[in-house]
């Protein structure tokens, strides 16, 4: 389970934990089933909640379950039977009620745990066992020698692109070609990312950093091709020979924005468990973000990469995807 650290506690440790799941759907079924099967000492699995009220008492679902009532009677059911802990588990198509369901914690004092989608078994692994595995110092590996042997190469291919590129970009605004910036990588280490400029000059000096949006004036004639073809990625390619980034995996922020986001929304420093990449399931999904709930969107997206982090046949999809933004010049 994708675990974030509880925010709200109760000022007394009782010594038996009762625990709710709330989600009765294939997540929180899975979840309820797992506790009930698995409970640790002192540890009581009170029951499961609805979320949707829309629940059939007589359903079959609820046959090895025991239903307390719905997500608006909660704190209700926390008097009632004493809850002191909760296992969110919604599916991807409920967590916009993420929110909802951690206001009520935090104002019942209640211990959660949020689990994403719930996917039991990964390569043998649990999801929780996953993020303690990526979690571990390891040390230089075959994957990071292929990643930089690919990345040279590549770079040695895309020479010419980067002549043509250079010029294009001198000749329109004025400048250097490249641009540094410090971004946010694997569990919170900073490193600079490298890129084509597509912005002018000092472009947020007196806006201070700022979100792109559509039409963004600070964007360059070509800075604008760039972007919706992803060119301005290729120097990256850079970034994947030293080890701060990979191929794939959820583009790397600002550290401004990684402090910021953190603070508005749950689960956000999960997506540092893992090394940020030059292309990612939510930029090939979503695009660019330019507002508070487009980044919550592509936070679904850069979770569910992180769950299905060894799955080959994923990588390969997300690689299709953006050879086709590319190509097409699709990107936002």
């Amino acid at each position: 389970m994708i675990q974030e650290s509880t925010i709200a506690t109760r000022s007394e440790i009782q010594e038996t934990r009762n625990t709710v799941v709330i989600g009765l759907n294939r997540s929180g079924i899975l979840a309820y089933q797992r506790l009930r099967d698995q409970l640790r000492l002192r540890e009581n699995l009170v029951g499961i909640i609805d979320i949707n009220n829309k629940v059939n008492l007589n359903s079959r679902y609820l046959k090895d379950l025991k239903y307390l009532g719905k997500l608006s009677e909660f704190s209700n059911l926390v008097k009632i039977y004493n809850i002191n802990h909760v296992l969110i588990a919604i599916d991807s198509d409920d967590i916009s009620r993420m929110h909802e369901i951690i206001d009520l914690c935090k104002k019942d004092q209640i211990e959660y745990e949020i689990a994403s989608e719930m996917q039991d078994v990964i390569y043998g692994h649990t999801i929780r066992e996953i993020f303690k595995d990526l979690q571990r110092p390891l040390q230089p590996s075959k994957r990071q020698i292929i990643y930089s042997l690919a990345a040279l190469g590549l770079m040695v291919l895309f020479f010419p692109l980067f002549l043509v590129v250079s010029l294009l970009i001198k000749l329109d605004s004025r400048g250097p070609v490249f641009y540094s910036q410090e971004r946010v990588g694997i569990n919170g280490r900073i490193f600079r990312i490298f890129k084509f400029r597509t912005m002018r000059v000092d472009a947020e000096k007196f806006s201070g950093p700022m979100l792109a949006q559509k039409n963004d004036p600070r964007i360059t004639r070509v800075g604008r091709f760039l972007r919706k073809t992803r060119i301005d990625e290729i120097p990256q390619l850079m970034n994947v020979v030293i080890g701060d980034m990979h191929f794939i995996g959820p583009r790397p922020e600002r550290p401004y924005f990684v402090e910021k986001y953190s603070r508005e929304i749950p689960m956000y420093k999960n997506r540092l468990k893992v090394k940020p990449g030059i292309t990612g399931l939510a930029q090939v999904e979503i695009g660019y973000d330019e507002d508070l709930e487009d980044v919550r969107e592509k936070l679904k997206y850069d979770l569910k990469y992180i769950e299905n982090y060894y799955s080959l046949r994923m990588h390969v999809d997300i690689f299709l995807k953006t050879l086709k933004v590319v190509f097409t010049a699709q990107g936002h």
